[in-house]
């Protein structure tokens, strides 16, 4: 059935389910719908009542889904145009070279082409690539030092998505979007460790961001910092 309760401006409604649980839980998924499961013998009144205590963190949280969605990066790559890369603006400056390559000096990624009619294709092809690396190079500290206290696992998979950064499926594979390159390397931190913490906890409920936070104190900064660039 759905309910819902009113906390200050904001009302919230909630699909509520039944069980014979002790305590009343309560998930946000990540669509920000809100689902709570309730023990059999407890009111709805009361249900009410304890999720007014619940209500600010239940609208945080609804918040935290609106905005984790990456940015449409889309950029033309000629001279003069920038993009971001690893949270630093870079110039392009495009030039007709017999060798096709890119490279970087100070706040200047420099493509040589054959044609600067592929300017473009060859950029994106090779900045996959380089964000796959990098990505991977970034991962590994944080992927170590969450293997400490949990199993994790060996290897991470890359693969574009439209509405998120990261992944982390039922069988515990990782899978993060080759776009989180265009973002400071303290914001893919955050996004590998988040989805570690979904081995542990698949749901975002309080035992999710209680880890979270264990594992990294500032991830609400890095995060803020994150969502600057979606």
């Amino acid at each position: 059935m759905i309910e819902s309760i009113q906390y200050g401006k904001e009302r919230i409604e909630f699909e509520l389910k039944y069980s014979n649980r002790k305590s009343v839980g309560v998930k946000i998924l990540p669509d920000s719908s809100v689902v709570v499961v309730a023990p059999l013998e407890i009111s709805l009144d009361r249900t009410k009542e304890l999720l007014l205590k619940k209500a600010s963190w239940i609208i945080r949280q609804k918040s935290f889904f609106l905005q984790f969605e990456p940015t449409i990066f889309d950029y033309e790559v000629k001279s003069g145009y920038s993009i971001y890369y690893l949270g630093r603006q870079y110039k392009f400056l495009v030039e007709k070279s017999y060798k096709e390559e890119v490279s970087y000096k100070g706040n200047l990624f420099l493509v040589s082409t054959r044609s600067k009619d592929r300017a473009r294709d060859f950029f994106l092809e090779w900045l996959k690539t380089k964000a796959v690396n990098k990505i991977s190079e970034i991962a590994k500290p944080i992927i170590k030092k969450f293997s400490e206290r949990f199993e994790a696992p060996k290897s991470i998979y890359f693969q574009d998505m439209p509405t998120r950064w990261g992944s982390c499926t039922v069988k515990n594979k990782l899978i993060f979007n080759p776009k989180l390159v265009h973002t400071p390397k303290r914001c893919i931190e955050y996004v590998v460790m988040h989805e570690l913490c979904h081995i542990v906890h698949k749901h975002h409920d309080q035992n999710f961001f209680d880890l979270l936070t264990v594992m990294m104190p500032d991830w609400e900064r890095r995060k803020a910092k994150l969502d600057s660039f979606a």
